[in-house]
């Protein structure tokens, strides 16, 4: 953001550096700065460039509590003067750059002058470049850093956030780097950098399956299948679940010894992304009253729609990243699973969503009335109460209810009402924060790089404020008048040490339901894990009255796509 009167720099003229150590840059190099005081205060300012930051959040960043000057606005402004000269003697009309705006103060910057800046700007680039010059613009992207973003202030508030979204950007950079070079035959140059990312990245699966074939196409094939069987172990423990069918379909070609390694030519196009994940469903979007929303299907066999997360994506789940995709895939061998994401979410992206219990109640009954006959319904987590209230209020569109880890009364399940309100805020203010928390109730005691999955998993799947009202609406649904006119057969599933939604849940459904089976699991869980899936979908099959057909996995060979 340039303002009027002040010289825009061009990148030539890259004037600060974030990513590794703070660093303001004068022509001949960096320009000391008088103490740790001085980059935090540049840290605070480059980390919000172009909005005011008000005095007391300044003081805050600048000083712990402990440590505060009894008054901290002389103090500031002394370290403002200070700053304000060291930018004058690195950039001409430096000073102009911090202005005083009350309430604070605003750095105003090309975006291109901090390194930041320029990665960004690099990345946007590759994504619109053949292989070849989006390979040249991530290595220029990748070679900016020189160390953790905004290394010495990792708990210096905006900064933190503005790190963990710099280090994603740069870990999915790195990842795309070397599925290209995998893709342009450079596999000598893919594997040590893939080798390196896998190690840090262990559950990042593009990166590994662009792993597996260069080890592959360097004649490694031992050591290909020795990173699948290590992947599919971490995975299980990790997350609780399987590999996709597309590393799955990897493993069978490279033990047949028939994987293809295609040269892209020089004028294809990349995304940065691997190939559709939507391989082998069926995606359609439902019209209805509201707007249209994406339904997927897969699968064959009697009918069954699971149910959204609090917040999900088509996408994801048939990717295989989503905690419930395991599971799916499992159903999809004896069931025609239809899924589908609710408004805001996913592929049904809409502008500020009814979140409401009878909207969900409208959303549900509308896919399932498209199928044309009765099916089973499965519901997790805050999905129970939607399934209860359709079950009771539209009898003849169900014919049986699998509840797993949920309940029917959000005010008493979820009972303390200071933590509601704070989880809610801090999802819309701070997703990527909020979301994290939330993986690790999911799984506790996850790894960072566990929750990191399921922290972008929940990231991926709606905005900040889509989550936040949906989050909202779980906490308030209370259907627990409907719970004696539910006259089909239900299956209730929880985990005994369940942290997201408590045991309780499950046992007061158990205890209501006219027609039920309860099936408690050992654990910490929230959603089903990759030990327990035998257990959990013979028990689904079983209570369904359904055949074991031929296999149908939840990605094919692409063939009904």
């Amino acid at each position: 953001m340039e303002r009027a009167g002040v010289r825009p720099l061009t990148e030539a003229e890259l004037r600060f550096r974030v990513l590794g150590a703070v660093q303001l840059l004068g022509p001949g190099g960096p320009i000391e700065l008088a103490g740790d005081k001085q980059r935090a205060l540049l840290a605070a300012l480059l980390s919000r460039a172009g909005a005011v930051v008000a005095v007391d959040r300044l003081a805050e960043d600048i000083w712990p509590d402990e440590r505060r000057p009894s008054n901290p606005v002389p103090a500031l402004q002394n370290q403002v003067s200070r700053l304000r000269r060291a930018l004058a003697h690195a950039i001409p009309d430096g000073a102009d750059l911090l202005a005083t705006v009350p309430p604070g103060y605003r750095l105003t910057v090309s975006s291109l002058a901090v390194d930041a800046g320029l990665f960004e700007r690099l990345l946007g680039q590759a994504v619109t470049q053949s292989p070849a010059a989006a390979i040249e613009s991530l290595e220029a992207a990748l070679a900016l850093w020189h160390g953790p973003a905004y290394a010495e202030f990792p708990e210096l508030g905006a900064a933190r956030l503005e790190a963990i979204r710099l280090e994603e950007a740069r870990t999915s950079a790195v990842e795309t780097l070397g599925q290209l070079l995998v893709e342009t035959g450079r596999l000598s140059q893919a594997e040590p950098l893939l080798e390196q990312f896998v190690a840090e990245h262990p559950l990042h699966e593009r990166g590994r399956h662009a792993l597996l074939r260069a080890l592959y196409g360097l004649g490694r094939q031992a050591d290909a299948l020795a990173r699948y069987q290590e992947y599919r172990h971490i995975l299980a423990d990790e997350l609780g679940l399987e590999p996709s069918a597309a590393m799955r379909r990897l493993e069978v070609d490279i033990l047949r010894q028939d994987v293809e390694l295609p040269h892209v030519s020089g004028s294809e196009d990349v995304a940065g992304t691997p190939a559709s994940s939507l391989e082998g469903m069926r995606v359609r979007y439902l019209n209805t009253p509201p707007g249209p929303i994406a339904v997927g299907t897969v699968g064959s066999g009697r009918p069954l729609v699971a149910l959204s997360g609090w917040v999900s994506s088509l996408d994801i789940l048939a990717s295989g990243r989503d905690p419930r995709s395991s599971l799916l895939q499992r159903l999809a061998r004896s069931f025609t699973v239809t899924m589908y994401d609710r408004r805001g979410t996913g592929l049904s992206r809409a502008a500020s969503p009814d979140s409401s219990l009878d909207a969900a109640v409208d959303e549900l009954e509308s896919v399932i009335e498209q199928i044309g006959e009765p099916v089973t319904l499965v519901a997790m987590s805050q999905a129970g109460p939607v399934a209860l209230a359709v079950a009771a209020r539209s009898p003849h569109l169900v014919e049986r209810l699998v509840l797993f880890g949920t309940y029917a009364d959000g005010e008493a399940t979820f009972s303390n009402r200071e933590l509601r309100e704070s989880l809610v805020a801090l999802v819309r203010s701070h997703h990527g924060v909020g979301s994290r928390l939330f993986a690790e109730f999911y799984r506790p005691g996850a790894s960072p790089e566990a929750a990191g999955h399921l922290s972008r998993v929940l990231r991926d799947s709606a905005d900040p404020e889509v989550a936040a009202n949906y989050l909202e609406a779980t906490y308030s649904a209370d259907v627990r008048r409907f719970l004696p006119e539910v006259t089909c057969p239900a299956l209730v599933l929880h985990y005994r040490n369940d942290k997201v939604i408590p045991f309780t849940g499950g046992e007061r459904l158990a205890a209501t339901l006219p027609d039920v089976r309860f099936l408690p699991l050992d654990g910490g869980f929230h959603l089903p894990d990759a030990r327990d899936l035998d257990l959990i979908v013979r028990a689904m099959t079983e209570f369904a009255g359904t055949p074991k057909p031929a296999l149908a996995p939840l990605v094919d060979d692409g063939s009904s796509a």
